[in-house]
């Protein structure tokens, strides 16, 4: 090669880019090499992690499927059902609901002393919904416990927490009927109201409006 083609490839930037490059990689290979090492390790660690928690969800989900076809299967018994649940290992993801199917079967039962049970051996969920749900059941186990009070104010929690999930319309409604019960008439009817002042166009505010019709109706006659 001519000198002067030699000297004008030393003046190409790309060049001498080049060159610096290929001499730092020199000077500096075994550390290059090291940090690509670690690099690979974490993207193999990032992918494991996913891959497991695929594996969890679909385990989470499978074991979900099983709970749900235990808990509607109308060729079992409640006792049955009861007992193919407590065979299941229920985790904290979706299949944690299969706790609260247990909580509510003893609940439909009639036996409230075992339905508080399985709702304290409850774990707890990492889904809120589900979480919200076992706290809407506690409040009916208590009601029907005699301790209306205690599941009035749990359902009103519910209402001022702001990381409840569940719709407001269904609990203030449970709510309703929680007051019916033990008589706080006039709580029930301002618990109704507000379902069809603030949720008008829910179903819950048919059922509100009906309640409420049947509520002012009793006021009525005891007056």
């Amino acid at each position: 090669m001519k000198k002067k083609e030699k000297e004008h490839l030393k003046a190409d930037p790309f060049v001498h880019f080049f060159e610096k490059t290929l001499a730092f990689f020199k000077n500096n290979r075994r550390l290059i090499i090291t940090l690509a090492g670690i690099v690979l390790l974490l993207v193999i660690i990032i992918l494991a992690i996913f891959f497991l928690a695929g594996l969890s969800a679909a385990s989470e989900n499978k074991t979900y499927a099983s709970a749900f076809n235990i808990r509607t299967d109308a060729t079992m018994s409640i006792d049955q059902k009861i007992g193919k649940l407590q065979e299941l290992k229920l985790k904290k993801g979706i299949s944690s609901a299969g706790s609260l199917f247990i909580a509510a079967l003893y609940y439909e039962k009639g036996d409230l002393a075992n339905a508080e049970k399985a709702l304290r051996q409850f774990p707890g969920s990492r889904i809120a919904i589900i979480n919200d749900q076992k706290k809407t059941l506690e409040a009916q186990v208590l009601a029907d416990s005699g301790k209306s009070q205690e599941a009035i104010d749990l359902l009103k929690g519910m209402l001022e927490d702001k990381k409840t999930e569940m719709s407001k319309e269904l609990i203030i409604l449970m709510l309703a009927k929680i007051q019916t019960k033990s008589q706080r008439q006039e709580e029930a009817i301002a618990s109704l109201k507000r379902i069809l002042s603030e949720f008008p166009n829910t179903p819950s505010a048919n059922e509100a409006q009906t309640l409420l019709s049947a509520s002012e109706a009793g006021m009525a006659d005891a007056r």
